[in-house]
């Protein structure tokens, strides 16, 4: 009886789930069939324009020049053909400049723009629902000025002719967004009747925001479906069903791909609305290099969003190791800081990407992810349980700066590689530790710091007495000797065993320092106020609270955690505590895999921690938003 009751309840919710995503689609058909009329004084308010100077300003007159070539882009105007009025002149409103216009493709030249006037255009939407109108012209740089200015722009109307096909683009965000709701109002509420009110006001919230929207910015939509799908995501890592839980490895493998997928909706509405982050990313980011590329775009490519985005800053210098070898003396690449290992993957698939090494490098990180994941909750269920291992990987994945372990960086490869040497030391598979951790010496610099770890948890298997003479005593030796051997090339290719320490201290001025240098001056920014090359006083607060939060789980670790767990712990933070800049800690400590373990552990303890998932969610949000726009994060 209460089984049939249950399949009653669960059938009704899907049902009434898929009558109001079909009435939500339906009510945004019917608004497009309404006229639209969206007009912007440019200079004195948002204008869907690209390529603009900042505002003049000067009284009640306001306007704002080209930098010779902008874009018109109203989103989610519907199929239809508008009729576009710009008034605009040359600079100055008076000096005459060549331009033309590009609309649908095709380019028309519009003749000398002088005095300030209205031009009129009929513009056609593009195919998802969008309108664009490229202004390009000749500059000019004024006396006493430094800027060389396009056409002066000082008003936009935008006006339907008739009624449009709705917005496949609209349409589709719509779902998106209603069908992640949906996901996490199952996994996180219980009662049904309310999942579905909350579903109805999601959905009539969806219409109004469409509506309200509609050839005006589609970055707030945007960014609500980017939330969307975290939540949905959030809900799979915080409450996931018990029965999935049970199959860990499924469970697990499923978390990757799904915290996959919603990384790339997060990249896509990130490039999506890239002018629209600009003021406040250069407000909390020391290189403000990206913001020169910032502009608003037509579309982002699929193949951006999941592959070039991912490849920024260090997975240059991997790629130039890639395709030119290591070089030293640096000229453009100061590549000998990075070991070999993930570089040498990447140049063996390179033959099945048609020499794309970025589609190589996105290739041999997701492989790692996911082998990391599986052995991590392998290790972690057998010395602890299924809920702890599925939190750990859960804990991992929502880490503000977890986006690194899909992006063409070697953090994947190497999380990947410790799990399979703490696999093999939980295992007493001693020999399989040793050579995991001989590949994660030449992957990262911290994997040479195992060497202690298996040499202590070889003791410990003996009962703290001089085990018998075996192969297993070569284990230790092996992570010292992967260093070694790439030591010896530097030797033998460059004259110095160590030009990668050379090259940390030449190109990014780290040293070795005591853990309180990192810290006072992170202490000393933050108080200031002050900008730092690690990054302005924002970021410096965040990096504060790691450099916090993993101190205090280093310290937890060996009290709740087997030996072995809180010695590779400290291995794996030394070198990122142990220096005296901290711009990259938020990425290194991706690699203390046991203090995830713990965090995990302190959760299912106290599962009030689980309300801080939505802020550690928008964090990386946030991250991967400044990463993939190029952006130094970590």
């Amino acid at each position: 009886m209460r089984v049939d009751r249950l399949l009653w309840r669960g059938a009704f919710f899907i049902r009434g789930s898929i009558a109001i995503g079909a009435a939500m689609v339906a009510a945004i058909v019917a608004l497009f069939m309404l006229p639209v009329r969206a007009v912007y004084d440019v200079g004195s308010q948002f204008a869907p324009i690209s390529g603009l100077y900042a505002p003049e300003r000067s009284g009640s007159i306001s306007y704002a020049y080209s930098q010779g070539q902008s874009l018109v882009l109203a989103p989610m105007v519907g199929a239809s053909t508008y009729e576009v009025l710009v008034r605009m002149g040359g600079p100055g409103g008076r000096d005459p400049l060549p331009a033309r216009v590009e609309i649908g493709g095709r380019s028309v030249a519009i003749g000398d723009v002088g005095s300030v006037r209205v031009f009129r255009f009929l513009a056609p939407a593009h195919a998802h629902g969008a309108l664009a109108v490229r202004l390009t012209s000749a500059t000019l740089q004024p006396p006493d000025d430094p800027r060389r200015l396009g056409l002066l722009l000082d008003y936009l109307e935008i006006r339907s002719l008739g009624w449009a096909l709705p917005s496949l683009f609209a349409a589709g965000v719509a779902l998106i967004l209603i069908g992640s709701a949906w996901i996490a109002m199952t996994l996180l509420i219980k009662d049904r009747w309310l999942a579905l009110a909350l579903l109805t006001l999601m959905a009539i919230g969806t219409v109004w925001i469409v509506w309200g929207l509609r050839g005006q910015s589609a970055s707030p939509l945007l960014w609500s479906v980017a939330a969307a799908v975290l939540a949905a995501f959030g809900a799979l890592a915080a409450h996931p069903p018990p029965w999935l839980v049970r199959r860990t490895l499924v469970a697990v493998a499923l978390l990757v791909v799904a915290w996959r997928v919603a990384l790339w909706v997060v990249a896509w509405v990130a490039l999506q609305t890239n002018a629209w982050l600009a003021p406040l990313a250069q407000w909390m980011v020391s290189d403000a290099r990206a913001l020169s590329t910032l502009t608003i775009p037509l579309f982002v490519p699929f193949g951006q969003v999941t592959g070039a985005a991912w490849s920024q800053w260090d997975s240059r210098l991997y790629l130039s190791i890639v395709l030119l070898g290591y070089q030293h003396p640096p000229e453009e690449y100061a590549n000998m800081a990075f070991l070999p290992l993930y570089p040498l993957f990447i140049r063996m698939l390179l033959p099945l990407t048609g020499g794309d090494a970025v589609a190589a490098g996105l290739i041999v990180t997701h492989c790692a992810l996911l082998a990391a994941a599986l052995i991590i909750a392998d290790v972690v269920r057998r010395d602890f349980d299924e809920q702890i291992a599925y939190r750990a990987v859960a804990t991992l994945l929502c880490f503000p700066t977890s986006f690194f372990l899909g992006a063409v960086y070697a953090e994947s490869l190497a999380l990947a590689l410790l799990a399979l040497t703490l696999w093999g030391l939980r295992r007493q598979r001693w020999m399989l530790a040793g050579v995991a951790g001989f590949f994660l010496s030449l992957t990262r610099l911290p994997g040479v710091l195992m060497a202690p770890v298996i040499a202590v948890a070889l003791l410990e298997h003996a009962g703290w007495r001089r085990p018998p003479l075996t192969r297993a005593y070569l284990a230790p030796l092996l992570p010292v000797l992967g260093l070694g051997l790439f030591m010896a090339y530097q030797w033998w290719r460059f004259g110095s065993p160590l030009i990668f320490v050379q090259t940390q201290r030449d190109i990014w001025d780290q040293h070795l320092s005591p853990p309180w240098v990192q810290f006072s001056m992170m202490i000393e920014t933050i108080i200031a106020g002050a900008d730092h090359w690690s990054g302005r006083w924002p970021t410096r607060v965040f990096q504060l609270l790691v450099w916090l939060a993993f101190a205090g789980l280093t310290a937890f670790v060996p009290l709740r955690l087997p030996l072995v767990y809180g010695l590779a712990t400290m291995a794996m933070l030394a070198p990122a505590y142990l220096t005296n800049v901290s711009h990259s800690l938020p990425r290194y400590v991706l690699l203390a895999l046991p203090a995830f373990v713990a965090a995990a552990a302190l959760i299912e303890r106290r599962s009030a921690l689980l309300l801080a998932t939505p802020v550690v969610l928008a964090l990386l949000a946030w991250a991967t938003a400044l990463f993939v726009n190029g952006f130094f994060v970590g």
